[in-house]
């Protein structure tokens, strides 16, 4: 109350003062000071925590309605966290970023989510997660934010919450350092359509996983962007960054033929794609490709990406 009058009581006061002086008249208050906007910076503080090369960051408002959002979900990238919780990653998930050292370290992973929920339904959620852990939820004290360890499916996992709208997942041994979250203002807006956005730093390495198409060493850095359409299909954008121009024109080569076996195979003498060829072209040092996927072409790209993913 004292700090609600206050203001009201140093303007009278000085107009009082200003009578008393001759009735000189009373300068316009200040304007309030603006608050600093929040950092956008809840991708750059996780891929430190996690080591982070492979990362993954989804639109998920831009997805909703989308056959896309499903497919997502099925990939059971936060799914082991929030199956049975209420929390529907389709509906109450805003944006989501996934990263982790490769694709094979699943274990190492940071993912951050941020969501429309109120409080009283992220409690319901957060309550639910604890009573579905085995062994029993452990609430962690002392790391400056509320936080729980639980484990899921044989997973050990820190949940913690980040005021006013995020949840942050970390591995049990980075736990303490989930209060680097506190005053992140989130992701960065979409500079483009894309509805989700992949990166992989080195990734003849960090994305080599058996059935996966192998990346050259002299690609060191590949993302994917996933654009949608309202029929149901999406384009896919692929860029990477090759050595040289000569350097590149042999590595478009080779990245089509790798993603042609990947997604093809033989039934006796008949070759059988899974969808028709991406066709890499390099363009200076930069290796590129660009393709249309029906709305068949995604349900049978998440298969495949569900059969190579870790579990």
């Amino acid at each position: 109350m004292t700090r609600l009058w206050a203001p009201w009581l140093l303007a009278i006061g000085h107009a009082l003062f200003a009578l008393s002086c001759g009735g000189a008249p009373t300068p316009p208050p200040e304007a309030p000071i603006a608050e600093a906007p929040k950092p956008r910076n809840a991708a750059t503080i996780a891929q430190e925590i996690a080591g982070g090369k492979v990362s993954v960051l989804v639109y998920a408002e831009r997805a909703r309605g989308h056959a896309l959002s499903a497919q997502l979900a099925k990939l059971n990238l936060w799914g082991p966290v929030l199956d049975g919780t209420g929390i529907d990653p389709q509906k109450n998930l805003l944006r989501a970023f996934v990263t982790a050292p490769s694709v094979r370290a699943e274990r190492e992973a940071v993912i951050v989510l941020e969501h429309d929920l109120t409080p009283e339904q992220l409690q319901t959620g957060l309550d639910t997660l604890r009573g579905r852990s085995d062994p029993p939820a452990v609430p962690l004290d002392g790391l400056g934010l509320p936080a729980t360890q639980v484990t899921i499916q044989g997973h050990t996992r820190v949940v913690a919450v980040v005021e006013p709208s995020f949840l942050v997942v970390l591995p049990q041994d980075k736990a303490s350092q989930a209060k680097r979250f506190l005053g992140t203002g989130g992701f960065p807006d979409p500079e483009g359509p894309e509805a989700a956005l992949a990166t992989a730093l080195e990734p003849s390495t960090t994305l080599r996983v058996q059935r996966a198409p192998r990346v050259p060493e002299t690609i060191g850095a590949l993302s994917a962007g996933l654009v949608l359409e309202p029929d149901g299909g999406a384009q896919l954008v692929l860029d990477g960054v090759s050595q040289s121009p000569e350097q590149a024109q042999e590595d478009a080569r080779h990245l089509t033929a790798e993603v042609d076996q990947a997604t093809s195979f033989r039934v006796s003498i008949i070759k059988v794609r899974v969808f028709d060829p991406v066709r890499f072209t390099a363009e200076g040092d930069r290796v590129k490709a660009q393709r249309r996927l029906t709305p068949q072409e995604i349900d049978r790209l998440f298969g495949l990406l569900s059969a190579v993913m870790p579990r």
